[in-house]
């Protein structure tokens, strides 16, 4: 996400439309937010995919820009189900490691 540009202000705002239920559930603990582009509304913005469990870590798998791409096919849907699912899989100690390792970043949020 910071190759777009985009800062942790952004993502802190997305994370505000999760914890405030306008994310929409596409199964198997996927999800998508629509978020504002700097100096555009929503219209012009992203599309945020991320898998969620709840009141755990939050993982953000795919960001595009609304005017790159449509919304996803069937196949995309099923290839990032199939991602949530393995996500799901992995322990807290495996979490950690891609932490450290950079694989997954980590963002403050109250």
């Amino acid at each position: 996400m910071k190759n777009q540009g985009l800062d942790d202000d952004y993502l802190r705002n997305v994370l505000d439309d999760i914890h405030d239920g306008r994310a929409i559930p596409l199964g198997s603990k996927l999800f998508k937010t629509r978020a504002a582009r700097k100096g555009h509304g929503k219209s012009g913005g992203f599309r945020n995919f991320f898998f969620w469990k709840k009141d755990e870590l939050i993982v953000f798998c795919l960001l595009f820009g609304k005017n790159e791409q449509g919304n996803l096919n069937h196949d995309e849907k099923q290839v990032l189900k199939i991602l949530s699912n393995e996500y799901d899989k992995l322990t807290e100690n495996e979490i950690e490691q891609n932490i450290k390792n950079k694989q997954f970043g980590v963002i403050k949020y109250d």
